[in-house]
């Protein structure tokens, strides 16, 4: 099947099950398509054990799209810049320090944690990695995605500040876990031991460089839509910085992810300060031609990662199509899926435990309420970018047994904790409401 074949049947088959979900489930619509996708998947290798022709040569078509090549190279990029332009930026500014600490610390940590459960899970069920093997699974899927958990929060009226340090840590963690994934599948592949120190200074790299290169575009990007006054021209612009960014990014060798996330972050950021007529020197101050172009801009991204994201988690669905059967390890996976998210709660513990220990002795930061741990650890999603590291991983028995453990987790995070983060949500929006009204954030506990 040719390839413009594939992507017509894939956008036609993404509105007819964003239609079935508006109209019947009307679940959160990224979990809506994702739930339609595994049922018509299901649908699929049942006609295609009778004998359908059409089901069986589905699962050829699909294989042939190079998953993690069309999410890491193709539309990561799109929908990190997405995500940037939709976060306050001036409330992930003010918690900059928590976002930083949250997406390096807690990554890695995380990683470490599940690392160490998977390695004496899997020597339970009689099929052992190796330490280094354990962790390039963890690398694989500590980050979270920003895809499936803004729209969530969105949808519960989390509080903007909340919001903020859940998807600043998911826009910035990625270029973490993308930087280990590098080091320990070579290591894990090599059968060689994990260097920590390469690791530490190809972290070091890829974050500050990203942001670095990230920022410059994002204020040259800024200063040429002030002087275009034209929205077309904007639009334009913002899609030239992230295609460009991204590919920059990897010709440099820092971060791509990271790079693209501070593009949007500055971009936003120079058009808030310029609306707000309180731009710093050398910074742009746009007229009014140049604030409609950056709200042209906004619009124009909303879209594109509302459309993106769901044909992205259709496409995630079918995915299972193409997964060697390991019924084995299933009951594996569920238990690793569970195991990430306790290794998360201890990790996300760990920075805001010191984070409110510094507030209760300097009165002018505000202590987070109590369910800010609660839902840091639920929110914690695991979508795209997880499963296209393990398709990136060379074919073999180590591939075969991480894709299916990450696909198994990516499953259980999206449909169990995707499902119920809208509840977790609403009860913080709840408490920060009462901690508002009574005039005070209690600290004591996160």
């Amino acid at each position: 099947m040719a390839f413009p074949t594939i992507l017509a049947a894939l956008f036609t088959l993404t509105a007819l099950l964003s239609y079935l979900n508006a109209r019947f489930l009307r679940l959160p619509p990224t979990i809506g398509v994702l739930l339609g996708g595994l049922f018509l998947a299901a649908g699929v290798a049942v006609l295609g054990r009778l004998g359908v022709q059409g089901a069986q040569d589905l699962p050829r078509h699909i294989a042939a799209l190079p998953f993690d090549r069309v999410v890491i190279s193709g539309l990561l990029s799109f929908l990190l810049f997405a995500s940037a332009i939709q976060t306050d930026v001036r409330a992930l500014l003010r918690e900059r320090g928590v976002v930083l600490a949250l997406a390096v610390v807690t990554t890695l940590l995380t990683m470490l944690l599940l690392g160490a459960g998977l390695y004496m899970v899997m020597q339970l069920f009689g099929s052992p990695l190796t330490w280094t093997q354990a962790l390039l699974f963890g690398a694989i899927v500590a980050p979270t995605d920003p895809v499936a958990v803004t729209p969530l929060l969105e949808r519960a009226r989390v509080p903007e500040r909340l919001r903020a340090l859940i998807a600043g840590e998911s826009l910035f963690n990625d270029g973490v876990g993308v930087a280990a994934f590098t080091v320990l599948s070579s290591a894990a592949l090599q059968g060689s031991a994990v260097r920590l120190g390469e690791l530490g200074g190809l972290l070091l790299r890829e974050m500050l460089g990203g942001m670095a290169l990230g920022a410059a575009l994002g204020w040259l990007t800024a200063r040429l839509t002030t002087s275009a006054r034209s929205q077309d021209t904007a639009v334009l612009l913002s899609l030239a910085l992230v295609t460009g960014g991204y590919a920059l990014g990897e010709a440099l060798h820092v971060s791509a992810p990271v790079t693209v996330a501070a593009a949007g972050v500055t971009l936003m950021l120079l058009g808030q300060l310029a609306r707000r007529r309180r731009a710093a020197s050398g910074f742009p101050t746009l007229s009014a031609e140049a604030r409609r172009a950056s709200l042209q801009i906004r619009s124009f991204w909303e879209v594109t990662d509302q459309v993106l994201n769901a044909v992205l988690f259709v496409l995630l669905a079918l995915e299972v199509l193409v997964l060697r059967p390991r019924p084995g390890l299933l009951l594996a996976g569920i238990v690793v899926a569970m195991l990430a998210i306790v290794a998360r709660g201890i990790a996300v513990g760990v920075p805001l435990t010191l984070y409110q220990w510094r507030a209760r002795r300097r009165p002018e930061l505000q202590p987070f309420t109590p369910y800010t741990r609660r839902l840091m650890t639920w929110a914690g999603l695991r979508g795209t970018v997880a499963l296209a590291l393990a398709f990136s991983l060379p074919p073999g028995e180590l591939r075969d047994t991480l894709l299916f453990l990450t696909y198994v987790v990516v499953i259980f995070s999206l449909l169990v904790q995707g499902l119920t983060v809208p509840i977790l949500g609403r009860k913080a929006a709840a408490a920060a409401k009462a901690a508002e009204a009574q005039g005070s954030v209690p600290g004591a506990s996160v």
